[in-house]
């Protein structure tokens, strides 16, 4: 399998992660950057910010999505031990961003349909 060349802008603390996520299997990747605490992930119609913070001994992944398309916004949390390694912590984003990329296909395909609602007497 050869190197696919992706646009990867990279500055500040989360520059780890940006070798790693570059190296993820990520479907339809546009872009993505790696900018201070956050991270952006690109999909042609879905957009994926992912905040890291870190609590009390652990690392949070805050997640917020919004797409282009019929999904409404989503936003959820994962947490590591904060000694978790840049690779764990790209592998957990990738492997979010793939499930989240099975969901939202079957939408794609077939959009929900806005439901008509008829009167009495009217047809």
């Amino acid at each position: 399998m050869s190197p696919v060349a992706r646009p990867f802008l990279v500055r500040g603390r989360a520059v780890p992660l940006a070798r790693y996520l570059a190296e993820e299997d990520i479907d339809g990747l546009v872009a993505c950057s790696c900018i201070g605490n956050e991270v952006t992930i690109d999909l042609p119609d879905t957009r994926i910010l992912v905040n890291l913070v870190d609590v009390g001994g652990v690392v949070g992944l805050n997640f917020h999505m919004v797409q282009d398309g019929p999904a409404k916004a989503r936003t959820w949390t994962r947490r590591l031990p904060s000694e978790s390694e840049p690779k764990e912590l790209a592998a957990c984003i990738a492997r979010d961003v793939r499930t989240l990329e099975r969901e939202l296909t079957p939408l794609r395909r077939r959009p929900p349909r806005a439901q008509q609602r008829c009167r009495p007497g009217m047809e």
